[in-house]
């Protein structure tokens, strides 16, 4: 009983120290958006900031955009999925190409710095901003 307890302690303390300056996956498929409540389920797309003490992903950059218009000055990190590649980039140093479709179609994907035929992050954000409605 007492080592179920000693493990049972030392899981709560290993999640409560979870390292909130580096960028992390969600559960793909389980975990809802925290703009719109999706499913953040395609990787391309996925968007993640960590606030004061939390952790919030977005299906679409757009919506990870929406939400921190909605709450200035919370976001502390911000990352965007490089849509070729398997990395978190940097929110504000990614660069962002037009998308076909993206889940909430506000039309970017994050890319590496220097991809070509892009726009930088203020550019995109407000595409995003005057896209929404009010």
């Amino acid at each position: 009983m007492i080592r179920r307890r000693l493990l049972w302690a030392a899981l709560a303390v290993a999640i409560g120290c979870e390292k909130l300056d580096a960028a992390t996956d969600p559960v793909w498929g389980k975990e809802p958006c925290g703009h719109c409540a999706m499913l953040v389920g395609d990787r391309r797309f996925a968007a993640e900031v960590v606030t004061d003490g939390e952790r919030r992903f977005f299906d679409d950059v757009g919506c990870m955009v929406l939400w921190s218009e909605a709450h200035p000055g919370k976001v502390v990190k911000a990352w965007v999925r490089d849509a070729q590649g398997a990395t978190w980039l940097e929110a504000r140093a990614a660069r962002y190409a037009h998308a076909e479709r993206t889940p909430m179609d506000f039309g970017y994907e994050g890319r590496a710095a220097d991809a070509p035929e892009t726009v930088g992050f203020e550019e995109m954000r407000a595409a995003v901003v005057r896209r929404s409605p009010r």
